[in-house]
């Protein structure tokens, strides 16, 4: 199915059975910038009657119009029609981008498990899916460079992988069909799909607190990355959600490297207090840190517990086995799919939020569980 661009209404067509509130919210896209419909939109009880669709269904495909400024509800009223006018732009091609920084041999096996399957649904829907892995687009003159990219290969949408700030506010302020895979930063009005960073950080809090610990770090990069920043908010949260005074939640940053990694954790090992419970984000991360805490005589996790944030496959080979969160990749393809697929194929840029709770997996690095004995866990 190739992007609807809104022709002139001739005769009427119905939904199809998948994703029904997205291509009803199309259709009645559609007949509003054919001038079918002039200042108000028919009663509820007609438009269901003329799709063939629940009331359920239409008024979610209604809330999507009204979020993208197509048409406002009025109380007592029928949805009044805001504007008609179709943008002016170039003709839009069936192209399919997922921009990235990195190469593709530096992608994680879960950006590549999920972009193959990205690739597949879209070609499956009549699009073509290309990967542009451009550090160029996530620098100081990024804005010329994705007007250059834009305005070349004419999209249907856009995929962002690692996305900045200064990227994710230029396709937002255009409109353009996009969608953030990762966290979004404030006042970003585009969907993206990511784990729930903040839900996730407060979880792990509560497992550290319900072991004795009262000291806990959370070592996060300086990426400024809105994923990163969400888990330092909830890892604050979930220490202020318990009312002991001698609770104590350090964010502990670092700029990424080994080198960075071990300065932070020497620092916090000279403290008066030391944490003896860490949460590392970036898998990678969590060798540099079990490392080093090796390297200087303690032991993990009687004397201090680790859980990664985050899963990679090399994380399984480790030994002591590393407590983490992990989200299945066919549940992270699934959600992506869905989302890239609902705004090429309907032009409408909803910003919802998709957060995937990730399932915890039990490891040695975080310790028993309490009255559960080294010997018998």
């Amino acid at each position: 199915m190739r992007p609807i661009v809104g022709a002139a209404w001739a005769k009427p067509r119905l939904p199809q059975k998948a994703s029904l509130v997205a291509q009803a919210a199309a259709i009645l896209k559609e007949r509003i910038q054919s001038g079918e419909w002039h200042k108000w939109l028919p009663g509820e009880h007609e438009l269901c009657a003329e799709l063939q669709i629940a009331r359920m269904t239409l008024r979610g495909a209604l809330a999507q119009l009204e979020r993208t400024g197509l048409v406002r509800a009025r109380q007592g009223k029928r949805r009044e029609i805001l504007t008609r006018r179709r943008r002016a732009a170039p003709g839009v091609s069936g192209r399919v981008l997922l921009l990235t920084p990195v190469p593709l041999y530096d992608l994680a096996p879960l950006h590549l498990f999920c972009a193959h399957a990205l690739r597949e649904a879209l070609e499956k829907a009549g699009f073509h899916f290309e990967i542009h892995p451009e550090r160029g687009l996530y620098g100081r003159g990024s804005g010329a460079s994705l007007e250059r990219l834009i305005r070349q290969l004419r999209p249907a949408g856009c995929v962002l992988v690692s996305s900045t700030q200064k990227m994710q506010m230029w396709f937002s302020r255009r409109r353009l069909p996009c969608v953030i895979w990762g966290s979004k930063h404030p006042g970003v009005e585009l969907p993206s799909v990511d784990k729930a960073y903040r839900a996730l950080c407060r979880h792990a809090v509560g497992l550290f607190l319900a072991r004795g610990h009262r000291h806990l770090a959370l070592l996060n990069p300086e990426s400024g990355a809105a994923g990163d920043l969400e888990s330092e908010e909830g890892f604050r949260e979930g220490a202020a959600q318990h009312k002991e005074e001698d609770v104590e939640a350090t964010v502990a940053r670092h700029d990424g490297t080994a080198a960075g990694i071990r300065g932070t954790l020497a620092a916090l090992l000279k403290r008066q207090v030391v944490p003896t419970a860490l949460l590392v984000s970036r898998a990678a991360n969590v060798l540099a840190v079990m490392g080093y805490l090796m390297r200087c005589g303690l032991r993990i996790p009687e004397d201090v517990a680790v859980i990664s944030r985050d899963h990679e496959p090399f994380l399984e080979q480790m030994v002591p086995s590393v407590a983490r969160y992990v989200i299945t990749p066919e549940a992270m393809a699934a959600r992506i799919s869905s989302a890239v697929l609902e705004i090429v194929q309907t032009g409408l840029v909803n910003p919802s939020d998709f957060k995937i709770m990730p399932e915890f997996l039990e490891g040695e690095t975080l310790g028993p569980k309490p009255g559960v004995s080294h010997a018998s866990a």
